[in-house]
Parts: structure tokens; sequence; C-alpha cells
């Protein structure tokens, strides 16, 4: 068997009062999602385990069957991975936004949390400015995809329990004071002081006028999708977090050039690619960033948009070439709730669909929804997802064979 996991990030929601009460994906037109919620079976999986914060590190990982109680140590370490770096097992790793922060007399708000998705060319030339300028042998500059990059501070685990680090996502506090989510915590000194002088060395700049730490972490162990299920396979993504994810799972990271995170990304490369490793005996996880980007803009327009053309120029385009084959199973599913209201994740199950091909005609139509995913089969874990869509016994045996 050959199996495609469609992840479109984020665009799970709460109901909205300017859709007639309706969630963002209900409202959306998408046809060929409900194409594959019709042929085949509808769910709600909780991709958040009790006491863990939404996100997408957490919700990926659930999405790759893994177990985030157990596996997850933090989100920098995994875009590193996605980044081709290698941590040390003393090193800590940290995301480093670069933020744009709206600083009057009364208080200092967080404006953007992407630096108005500047260019990634303008901000590599800011990483190589801190790297220069702050030039101490602990702390090492990384620049990502646009304003995702990274902080390495080498032998900081010897000095610091990650665990204990207090730190907050920009996404979470937009159009917020930042008084009091400064970093915390053990290291936030060293985290604070290290924030204010990179902010001063890029505070020119017309997008981005700061540095902002979050997502500390340190290298995880992950079992791979071949000692797990027997399959190999790859990971589509521009965002350094679920290739690096991926690739500790062990998918091969797929190179799409023109791909940005964002609406505006190369959706034909993707599919392209996508059908290009559609191998025998594997799995390629294709993920799509632009809603959940919407989300944390609160731009619920730009939200339906980005449904809209997961749709249109993602999933269409791959049942039209996979109709005709008969050894494909495909999942369409979201990572996590984002609210277009709070600009942030939130809890709560969100929906899956699954079919096998080649896709059967339904008379009864089943829209792709939250709605729906509540009548039917609700699962706990990642992990029973993963097991019902891929586990047969003939993937089961290769596995055994394999371990």
């Amino acid at each position: 068997m050959r199996y495609i996991i469609l992840q479109s990030d984020g665009m799970a929601d709460y109901s909205q009062p300017e859709l007639s009460y309706k969630t963002p994906i209900e409202a959306a037109d998408t046809p060929n999602m409900d194409r594959i919620s019709s042929s085949g079976r509808i769910g709600l999986i909780d991709t958040i385990p009790p006491g863990m914060t939404p996100g997408s590190s957490v919700g990926n990982m659930s999405l790759m069957g893994l177990d985030p109680k157990r596996n997850f140590t933090g989100r920098a370490p995994l875009e590193a991975r996605g980044l081709g770096l290698n941590p040390g097992d003393d090193d800590l790793v940290f995301r480093c936004n670069l933020v744009k922060l709206d600083e009057s007399e009364e208080e200092t708000v967080m404006e953007d949390y992407s630096g108005g998705h500047l260019d990634s060319s303008e901000a590599s030339s800011f990483v190589k400015v801190l790297n220069e300028k702050i030039n101490e042998e602990e702390f090492d500059f990384y620049p990502g995809l646009s304003y995702r990059n990274l902080l390495v501070w080498k032998g900081g685990r010897r000095k610091v329990d990650w665990q204990k680090i207090d730190l907050t996502p920009p996404h979470d506090i937009s159009g917020r004071s930042v008084d009091g989510y400064y970093p915390k915590g053990q290291g936030g000194e060293v985290l604070r002081s290290l924030q204010q002088r990179g902010s001063e060395l890029i505070e020119g700049s017309e997008n981005a006028n700061a540095i902002w730490f979050w997502g500390a972490g340190v290298k995880p162990e992950v079992p791979t999708f071949k000692s797990r299920y027997g399959l190999s396979g790859g990971v589509i993504s521009a965002v350094d977090l679920i290739r690096g994810l991926g690739s500790y799972a062990g998918l091969e990271p797929i190179d799409v050039p023109g791909v940005t995170g964002f609406i505006d990304t190369n959706y034909a490369g993707k599919v392209n690619a996508a059908l290009e490793n559609l191998r025998d005996d594997s799995l390629v996880y294709l993920h799509v960033e632009a809603p959940d980007e919407a989300s944390h803009m609160g731009d619920l327009d730009l939200k339906m948009e980005a449904i809209e053309k997961v749709d249109s120029k993602i999933l269409g385009p791959l049942i039209d070439a996979i109709q005709g084959e008969d050894d494909v199973r495909i999942m369409v599913v979201t990572d996590h709730v984002t609210s277009v209201e709070s600009k942030t994740h939130e809890p709560g199950a969100v929906p899956f669909a699954i079919a096998d091909f080649p896709l059967k005609e339904s008379p009864k139509l089943v829209r792709f929804s939250e709605s729906n995913g509540y009548k039917s089969d609700r699962l706990n874990s990642g992990q029973a997802l993963l097991d019902q869509f891929i586990v047969t016994d003939d993937v089961r045996r290769k596995a055994v064979r394999s371990a």
C-alpha cells in the first residue's frame, strides 16, 4: 500500500458569527475534502494529550503516530533537524522569531509575531548581524525560513533544565502587551539580556525590530515509521519543524522550490513532489502551513481562502492523478484548532477523513467538517489513528520482520 497524509495546518476552528455560526471549514468551498469524507470515513482525533499545550510540534507528532508525552522534548530541536543541524546532547535549542513590537510610553505590544513575514534573505542578513555583533562562544544563531530562526546555547543543558525555562510563543500574545512575557524561570536572566541585545541590533528594520525566544528543547529520541509500520517515505513542507520531525521519524525531507509557509506557496510543486515520491510501501506526509498563518493573523477571509486553496490546488490535483490507482489510501487532517478570534492555538478535537482509491461515488454528501466528525468516531491518540490508517496485516508482518 501507498499512503498520503495531507495535513492542512491549523484549519480547525470554532463557529464564527460572520459565517452564520459555521466554522471556516464548514463555510469554505471544499468539494474535494467532501469527496474524501463521503467516499470513506470521517471522525475526530484528539491530537493534543491532556495537560500539554496545543501546538504544531505536539499536534504533528501525534499525527505521525508518536506519543508526545514520551517523545516531545521541545519544538526548536525539531526545527534544527529540519535545517540540517545536529545539536549536541548538552545543547539547548530555541526558536528565535524576528518580530515587530509597537512601543509607546505606556506599554510595548506584540504588533506582528512574524515581522511582516519578511523575506528569508532579509531575515538571514539579520541573523548574520546577530552572530557577528553578539559574538559569544556559547551562542549561535541560525537562519531559517522567513521570520523562523534558531538560537543554539552550546552546553546550555549543563546549566539549565529546559523544562524549567518559561517562554511564551509570540503568536500567543498578538496585539497584547508583552510585559510579563519576557523569558523567566531558569536561564531567564541570560535569555532576557540576550534578547534585549539582539533586539537593539535589528531595531532599524521596517518589518522586524526585535527578536523573541520560545520553543526551548533538547535533542529527542523518536522511533521511525520503518520500525513501527515497515514504511519508508518523505515529508513535504516549507516549515523546518515539520521537516525536522519527519526526518527524526524516518521520512526523507523533500525539497520543493518556491515553498513559503504562507498562502503564496508553490502548491503545484508540492503535488508533483508527492506523486513522484509515492512508492510501494511508502508514506508521504504533505503539510500546508497557510491556514495556520492566516489564523494567527486573525484574518477570517484569508483563512477561508487558504483552506479552499488546499482543497483546489493540492487535494483536487492529487485525486485526479491517483483516481485510477487501487493501492493508495489518503487521509485529510489538521493538527490542532487555531482560532481566528484569539489568534492562537486552542484545545479541541479536530476532524480527519480517510478514503481508499479509487474513490467511491457516494449517494450521500458528507461534508468534511468538525460537526460531521462529532457524529462519527473520536480517537484519543495519534497512534490510534495511525494504526487504523496504516496497519494492515501485510504491513504489520513487514514491520515485525524489520524490527
